[in-house]
């Protein structure tokens, strides 16, 4: 079974963080990318600021860690991106390091703050004793709205692995995410949520009811799995869903929460093709995205304003923190896309 590390890192030209070396040079290839890509020489500093930060926290807070920096276009603006993964413990409170006043052994410290005040679009992967993944973006013009993810999942207490899985795809004109609850939990419950979102990634450009069947076929001689997929175009911000199992979708907006729907049933244990019921909706500046697994109650909501215009990590853990259950695992993620 592959790490979330590994995942993370997978193809990436990244370079382990052994000491204060390896962060100068993660400086000096951010400096050389943002260059060539055409970015100001202050946004070129605020990056090398931003690699700085996100290498230190991996050698103050982690092990295992990686930069890797990567050239990036949005809607044709080109742009430079860090990626910073870990196999620490993950960040132990999010609201409070987003904040800038993270100072506590296991979390990622003041400089987590000054990386999303620096970057353009920041986003977080954070798996309580798992690991962190940060991905943060610098355009040569500034986006006219951000586009962010904030993903906040653990196990069950005293598993080493969860079941519950997610990932997202951001193209040019779409973002595709894919949330998925592995039955019961432990290794086999993350063996089969691992194998839908192998799956997911193959066949990236289908549409959200024939990626549902893709992933329903090859979860076959698993445990099998729920399953939720949206796929949401960035232009119009029309949201197209399928879900299949226990989990929850939701468009929040202030005063306001529609839940989409979701078919009966578990991917994977019948020859039968599993029936999905395909969602309409659409999100808006200022809207945000949430899906999590059964792992959070089923009256989990977002409707305070104030709560709207926070990073999405931090809306992720306000919902963990009040809403998650201790008997299972638990998985919430959280998108606000411009």
């Amino acid at each position: 079974m592959e790490t979330l590390l590994s995942r993370w890192l997978e193809g990436l030209d990244a370079a382990l963080t052994l000491d204060e070396g390896s962060v100068s040079a993660a400086r000096e290839r951010v400096r050389a990318v943002g260059r060539a890509q055409g970015l100001s020489e202050p946004d070129v500093e605020r990056m090398a600021i931003v690699v700085s930060e996100l290498a230190r926290n991996q050698l103050a807070h982690a092990r295992g860690g990686a930069v890797a920096v990567l050239r990036v276009t949005r809607r044709g603006v080109p742009g430079v991106e860090v990626i910073a993964a870990d196999k620490g413990q993950g960040i132990a409170d999010p609201t409070v390091a987003l904040s800038g006043q993270g100072n506590a052994m296991g979390s990622m410290g003041a400089g987590l703050a000054s990386v999303v005040r620096q970057a353009d679009e920041v986003d977080f992967d954070v798996r309580w004793g798992e690991g962190t993944c940060v991905r943060a973006r610098k355009y040569v013009t500034p986006p006219s709205y951000r586009s962010e993810v904030g993903l906040l999942g653990r196990a069950y207490p005293g598993e080493p692995l969860s079941g519950d899985h997610a990932l997202w795809l951001w193209s040019e004109e779409s973002l595709v995410v894919g949330v998925v609850d592995g039955l019961g939990h432990g290794p086999e419950a993350r063996e089969a949520a691992d194998r839908a979102m192998e799956l997911m990634r193959e066949r990236p450009l289908l549409s959200p009811e024939l990626m549902m069947d893709h992933c329903d076929a090859g979860l076959h001689g698993t445990r099998g799995a729920a399953l939720g997929i949206v796929r949401l175009e960035r232009r119009s911000g029309a949201l197209s869903h399928v879900c299949v199992g226990n989990i929850a979708t939701l468009v929040c907006r202030p005063g306001q929460v529609d839940a989409l729907s979701c078919s009966p049933g578990v991917l994977g244990i019948s020859r039968q093709r599993a029936r999905v019921t395909r969602s309409e909706s659409s999100l808006r500046p200022g809207e945000l995205l949430v899906m999590h697994t059964d792992g959070l109650a089923s009256r989990t909501t977002v409707e305070d304003a104030v709560l709207l215009r926070r990073h999405p990590l931090v809306v992720a853990h306000e919902l963990m923190r009040r809403f998650s259950k201790n008997h299972d695992d638990a998985l919430v993620l959280v998108v606000r896309a411009g």
